[in-house]
């Protein structure tokens, strides 16, 4: 999924170039941008093929997926189906168990330096990072994995940037933003967006401003 194009995938669909252009300039609204920006947003979407997208949940209350689930302009549909190819995402993905692990190490290792990870939640670090475990791993393990491979990480909400409620005192579980947790293994571009919770026209245009970065590293 993540070979096709953004005009390919409208094509698929059945989307004029005009419907095409109209949701350009809805996107420029939504992110508060000025009229001069469509041409530059429909440009950088033909451009560049949809990026594949790794989204970690750790120790967290999902409010940020909770709240691009809730976004209308554009629908996370439209999001998942039309602008990024999201891999994984062990809230609204399809696979479980095994075959949802399979799809991350796909991507983190046919997709080296080519895709995007996303980091929700604070990252436990005391004691090896045992407070908070997927598929046997800890999320420290995890995330500097993925992170690691990335072609940039993207940590939404207070709790990923730097820690939030998690680690507030006494913090027994050692909690940490991804920006420290993953500052070991991370060295592709990062941006951090703190916030209880982040709004989803934030993560929209974060998604968009990474489509654009180069991809060699």
């Amino acid at each position: 999924m993540h070979e096709d194009g953004i005009i390919q995938a409208f094509s698929k669909r059945g989307v004029s170039r005009r419907d095409f252009l109209k949701f350009c300039t809805t996107m420029a609204a939504t992110l508060a941008l000025p009229s001069s920006f469509v041409p530059k947003i429909a440009e950088a979407l033909e451009k560049k093929a949809k990026p594949a997208v790794i989204w970690l949940n750790f120790s967290d209350c999902t409010g940020d997926t909770e709240s691009i689930l809730r976004a209308t302009k554009p629908t996370i549909g439209e999001i998942v189906l039309d602008v990024i190819s999201l891999e994984y995402h062990e809230i609204i993905m399809a696979p479980s168990g095994h075959a949802a692990e399979k799809s991350k190490k796909d991507v983190v290792k046919n997709l080296k330096g080519k895709y995007l990870a996303i980091v929700e939640g604070a990252i436990p670090m005391k004691d090896g990072g045992i407070y908070c475990t997927i598929a046997g791993r800890s999320a420290l393990e995890i995330a500097r994995e993925v992170c690691g491979n990335a072609l940039a990480t993207l940590a939404v909400g207070s709790c990923a940037s730097w820690g939030g409620v998690a680690s507030a005192a006494p913090n027994p579980t050692g909690c940490v933003g991804g920006q420290r947790g993953c500052s070991k293994s991370n060295g592709g571009k990062s941006s951090w967006m703190p916030g209880q919770c982040g709004k989803h026209y934030s993560h929209h245009r974060s998604l968009f401003d990474f489509r654009d970065i180069p991809r060699s590293r």
